[in-house]
């Protein structure tokens, strides 16, 4: 996790038990997964004592609410907690959602409201101590009627955003559909999830800033109520991931190098044999079930070992790599593929292809090689390297497999070099 994250995390939780409030998450099937030390101090239990154990037992809602639950409750109870004391306590419930709709546990929320009913001047100091946790919060929160305009934005929020002041985000953002989302698409996704579903949602979007640009937030939301019972918006809070975004993206990009890197011969660049086996089996499972044709080419350049003790291993590599380019740009479609099969041999599958064009494809491989006019004076057959290729094809059946269909064109390859190299040679 991103430690900027982490720290706004651990400071939320912080908040939390800074404002006394018991926070409680059980799972689907009702056992309890969190339990603060405001539960504790309420209900009378330590974590250790309530970890596994159903939610129904140890606070005053009844399994049949829990597992109803499809939208946020409100109640206010007088509890008698393990220790013999009766709390009055204001007790929010309310299922955890993923954006997907479904339930993967129940949330409580409870405060108890003892200094409350005491003494009210109490009340006012803790409406003023929620009023600068608003505004000192290390992650955004907002307010949203039911027309769409922020109507209440704290400090972080607006710095989010691009905007200098609260006050600016409320005056100058009177659409959050259309102004808040960077990709447009979200807009009615974050919509449905609000009002629809009814669900404290998760949900990870680009919001956008002033300037055009973007923050890649991670926020929640939920619909919100007036006294007579009508919808009046939602409140939402956001944490801005953009490192963690980034960090996921570099480390997506690395791991996509490295499986390229997995199939491609590093020399040539172009696929490996790993790559071609890979491929060949996928087009054969392909082409026994649609009953299509499918060829192989194999190739070798003829005395590359003499080349090599002529020029060196450094002009072989290179010739290597001009004749892998020269084979790959045969093969035409973007569903051949060219690869090296190792040392000095190549090989190509075409699927859907029958054996007169993959003769052809062969036949222009080799032309292709001749046309580089690499000089190879060691060379028994020509002036300059050439290449001697083998072909094969099939339609793949039953009892069959793709290894005897690159045999076939590997005993072509070896009839191609006895009857004297540099040509082509179907298989029988």
């Amino acid at each position: 996790m991103d430690i900027k994250l982490f720290d706004r995390v651990l400071a939320l939780g912080n908040l939390i038990g800074q404002a006394e409030l018991a926070y409680i998450e059980a799972n689907s099937d009702l056992q309890v997964l969190s339990w603060n030390a405001g539960a504790k101090n309420i209900f009378g239990y330590s974590e250790e004592d309530t970890m596994g154990r159903y939610l129904y037992e140890l606070v005053p809602i009844t399994r049949r609410e829990l597992n109803s639950l499809d939208g946020t409750r409100f109640t206010t109870v007088e509890y008698t907690n393990s220790a013999g004391e009766t709390i009055p306590c204001d007790l929010y419930y309310s299922p955890i959602m993923t954006t997907e709709g479904e339930k993967k546990g129940v949330a409580i929320l409870c405060k108890d409201i003892s200094s409350k009913i005491k003494d009210k001047q109490n009340l006012e100091e803790q409406q003023q101590y929620i009023h600068d946790i608003f505004g000192f919060a290390p992650f955004g929160i907002f307010h949203v009627n039911n027309h769409g305009r922020i109507v209440k934005a704290n400090p972080e929020f607006a710095w989010m955003l691009g905007y200098e002041t609260a006050d600016l985000v409320t005056e100058r953002i009177a659409n959050f559909w259309s102004q808040m989302f960077f990709d447009p698409e979200n807009s009615d996704e974050f919509k449905f999830g609000v009002f629809e579903a009814d669900q404290l949602i998760r949900f990870r979007c680009r919001l956008k800033r002033r300037d055009n640009t973007f923050v890649w937030s991670l926020c929640y939301a939920k619909a919100t109520w007036d006294s007579t019972g009508r919808r009046s918006g939602f409140n939402g809070f956001a944490l801005d991931i953009s490192e963690t975004v980034k960090a996921e993206q570099a480390l997506k990009k690395a791991h996509d190098k490295l499986q390229m890197l997995a199939v491609m011969d590093g020399l040539t660049s172009i696929p490996n044999r790993r790559r071609f086996d890979e491929y060949l089996e996928s087009e054969w499972r392909r082409c026994f079930r649609d009953k299509k044709h499918l060829s192989v080419i194999l190739a070798d350049i003829d005395f590359f070992k003499l080349y090599n003790d002529t020029y060196g291993h450094q002009a072989g590599d290179d010739c290597l790599r001009q004749v892998a380019q020269a084979i790959q740009k045969s093969a035409g479609r973007a569903s051949d593929l060219a690869a090296r099969y190792g040392g000095e041999e190549f090989a190509l599958i075409l699927p859907d292809t029958h054996l007169e064009g993959a003769v052809k494809v062969a036949q222009t491989a080799r032309t292709l090689v001749e046309r580089l006019r690499i000089t190879h004076e060691s060379s028994r057959v020509s002036a300059h390297v050439s290449l001697s290729l083998g072909v094969a094809c099939v339609i793949p059946q039953e009892g069959k497999t793709a290894l005897e269909l690159v045999a076939q064109a590997d005993n072509a390859l070896y009839n191609a070099k006895e009857e004297g190299r540099n040509r082509v040679k179907a298989s029988d």
